[in-house]
């Protein structure tokens, strides 16, 4: 009887070491990725503090509404590391089905889009609505080790009608 009783005690010490392992990862490892409270898909790097007119007022990439071809090079490059730092102009739609914010541009025939992922910085979670045509101005982060994206504010929206 004692034995199972040592065994029960030894799970329960073994089961305690792994949830402090477990809690001690998640407090390094979260922080790491960003976060920004849920600002509109996730957080910037961990120097971001807010974006400003002046930081997108020379432009080095522009889209235009319905250029595919040139979102379609815009997103290999920004996911490829290549951007990091530019600031980016884009017409297109907004996009976020679920928690995250895409800005797209539809194919000719309107039957594909293609497109890469912003974020909002410090404002309101639920702006852009989904599916509504803006002129985005952002500047393209590291999130983290494997994800990059367009850093944005909402005055950096705008709303095409």
């Amino acid at each position: 009887m004692a034995e199972k009783k040592d065994n029960k005690m030894l799970f329960i010490g073994i089961a305690a070491a792994v949830v402090v392992v477990v809690a001690v990862v998640l407090a390094i490892v979260i922080p790491k990725l960003g976060g920004n409270g849920g600002s509109g898909g996730g957080g910037g790097d961990e120097t971001s503090t807010t974006i400003t007119e002046n930081d997108v007022a020379h432009v080095d990439v522009e889209i235009e509404y319905g250029d595919y071809d040139g979102m379609a090079k815009l997103a290999k490059d920004i996911q490829n590391g290549e951007m990091v730092g530019k600031v980016v102009k884009i017409d297109g739609l907004v996009s976020h089905p679920m928690s995250t914010y895409s800005i797209v541009e539809p194919n000719a025939d309107g039957s594909a889009k293609i497109g890469t992922q912003f974020v909002i910085l410090h404002d309101d979670p639920m702006y852009p609505e989904d599916g509504i045509r803006v002129v985005l101005r952002g500047k393209v982060i590291q999130q983290n080790s494997i994800l990059f994206m367009i850093e944005t504010a909402t005055s950096l929206i705008d709303v095409v009608e």
